[in-house]
């Protein structure tokens, strides 16, 4: 029997007696098992709060991370509705000088033509509800896409712009726009009374009266293509301005340039006279596009 038993004796002091104490090997195996169990149980909860802790600092972080990375992406969805703004105003804008200028395309480009559906940032407004990062990502893609290629149509167009308003340029400013000479006009542009024969005839300029030496200036910039005289017109300078048109100044006193010179507009050129076919001091201008006579006061802004 005793080889089911373990003895313990456990000794005392001197005074005291000593104690015998019998357990059972299967006590005494059920409770090894029962403090293995609880050492092993404490052990595992112990290393699993330590992966609980580290998860929960993991994951905070991560909300760290997430919640900055979510600023940061509605940070840059604000900044590409921005420049979705912008690129919408520069159009706008883009329109509104060709149409000053009378550079207006014909069409628009046929990527606007009959387009329909949410607008991007109504696709984002519906996004953030959701809260769907992944989602709002993957639209400010196609966002950067779409403002990348309408910033290059944007410069295309603005560039072209600019060589069409260079061009215009170099046409108005050889454009005939400011009074010839000061004084009173006398007689305009078309048909009227010979005051020489009281016939009906065209009258192909616009007279300007005025004291003789007078200032006469160059209308437009342009090359001096004739100074000469005749009996009827006097002492002439015609200034030829390219594109087809030149300015005609007749009856002068005295031309103050030649053959060949450039002139720009406000230059003084000659002075009114009363050389020729004429009934007093006075400038007989004329404007002509490609040989035809127009009305000189369609061109006098001034």
């Amino acid at each position: 029997m005793d080889k089911d038993y373990f003895n313990v004796l456990i000794f005392g002091q001197k005074s005291s007696k000593t104690r015998h104490l019998r357990i059972h090997k299967k006590t005494f195996k059920i409770g090894l098992y029962l403090l293995s169990f609880g050492l092993l149980s404490t052990i595992f909860f112990f290393c699993d709060y330590i992966q609980v802790r580290k998860k929960t600092f993991e994951l905070g972080q991560l909300r760290h991370e997430t919640q900055e990375q979510r600023s940061k992406i509605h940070f840059f969805s604000s900044k590409i509705e921005d420049l979705e703004s912008q690129l919408s105003r520069l159009k706008d804008f883009d329109k509104k000088i060709r149409i000053i200028a009378n550079l207006e395309k014909g069409h628009e480009p046929a990527s606007f033509i009959g387009m329909g559906g949410p607008s991007p940032s109504d696709i984002r407004d519906k996004l953030k509800a959701e809260k769907d990062e992944k989602g709002l990502v993957l639209q400010m893609k196609t966002d950067i896409e779409r403002l990348r290629s309408e910033a290059m149509s944007r410069e295309e167009s603005l560039s072209e712009l600019e060589k069409l308003l260079q061009a215009k340029k170099e046409v108005l400013v050889h454009t005939p726009s400011v009074w010839p000479v000061m004084g009173w006009v006398t007689s305009g542009f078309g048909f009227r009374s010979n005051p020489f024969t009281g016939l009906t005839q065209m009258h192909e300029g616009l007279d300007i009266s005025n004291r003789i030496g007078t200032p006469v200036m160059a209308t437009a910039d342009g090359i001096i293509s004739d100074v000469g005289s005749d009996w009827a017109h006097g002492k002439i300078i015609v200034i030829s301005h390219g594109f087809g048109m030149i300015t005609r100044y007749s009856h002068l006193n005295k031309a103050l340039v030649r053959v060949g010179q450039k002139v720009k507009r406000g230059d003084k050129i000659a002075e009114l006279g009363n050389t020729g076919k004429t009934t007093g001091p006075h400038l007989h201008y004329e404007v002509r596009l490609n040989g035809i006579p127009l009305n000189p006061m369609r061109y006098i802004l001034n």
